[in-house]
């Protein structure tokens, strides 16, 4: 008889733990799924610390979902670690490309990235405009997403490959009877003239995304117009985040401040 009871008692435990597994698993099935944060997404900077930007050379910043913010600052690329918890930001420190920034492309950056890596903060308004904030505050607009090459094969970059004459740089055509250029070696390699200095780096394309890697000039000293062409050239070239061969034959390297080119 005390047998069929120690049995029964251990049937009963058996039963309640079964039961307390699928009350949990219950639970923990209608949690919602964790929020993704800023990860995956991209933004062209509007406003910082209540100023407008550089019309011409926006600040830039797209969070990747594997914890890397990246972008310009207007004339640098740079990249950093982030790490967002709920409305918290924290930004690590921030590497960035060594180009000699002049004006006031280069005060502008210098701002951003310091207001970049003290955010504390972040939201995205019902007007879906993201806002930073910490020691100062970035207001910026989601950006548009890039191109889809229309000559090329997906995920090829042949397309690009050959000599560029810049035709537009944003809303203007006129570039002071000075002629920019740029070129894409099959390599990998990307060279060209900005303005009064030339300029070598490399390049990788994944479809319609396309990435400079840091670029070198030359340290000739520029006069205006030269100077002030190759500063919005070479600031338009650190946004750029995508490609395309348009229907009319012409290169389009899209970013913050689209870029025309026709066939040398």
């Amino acid at each position: 008889m005390r047998d069929r009871r120690r049995s029964f008692a251990l049937l009963l435990a058996i039963v309640s733990l079964i039961l307390s597994a699928c009350a949990d698993a219950a639970v923990a099935t209608s949690q919602p799924a964790p929020a993704q944060g800023l990860g995956g997404t991209a933004w062209i900077v509007t406003s910082l610390n209540g100023q407008g930007v550089v019309p011409a050379a926006p600040p830039t910043m797209a969070f990747g979902a594997d914890g890397k913010v990246s972008g310009t600052g207007g004339c640098n690329q740079y990249t950093a670690p982030y790490q967002t918890t709920g409305s918290s930001i924290a930004v690590g420190d921030i590497a960035s490309t060594l180009m000699l920034c002049e004006g006031a492309a280069g005060t502008q950056e210098t701002a951003f990235l310091g207001v970049l890596r003290a955010a504390t903060s972040w939201r995205v308004g019902d007007d879906g405009v993201l806002h930073l904030d910490g020691a100062g505050e970035i207001v910026a607009d989601a950006a548009a997403q890039a191109p889809t090459p229309v000559t090329s094969p997906a995920g090829s970059g042949s397309g690009l490959v050959g000599a560029w004459d810049l035709a537009e740089m944003g809303p203007t055509a006129d570039f002071a009877h000075l002629q920019p250029t740029i070129e894409f070696a099959a390599e990998g390699t990307v060279s060209g003239f900005a303005g009064c200095n030339t300029f070598s780096g490399s390049y990788t394309t994944d479809g319609a995304t396309l990435t400079f890697g840091p670029m070198a000039t030359t340290k000739m000293a520029c006069e205006r117009p030269g100077s002030a062409v190759e500063a919005d050239y070479l600031a338009a070239l650190s946004g750029v985040t995508g490609w395309a061969v348009e229907p009319d034959g012409r290169l389009l390297l899209d970013g913050a401040v689209p870029l025309r080119y026709a066939r040398h």
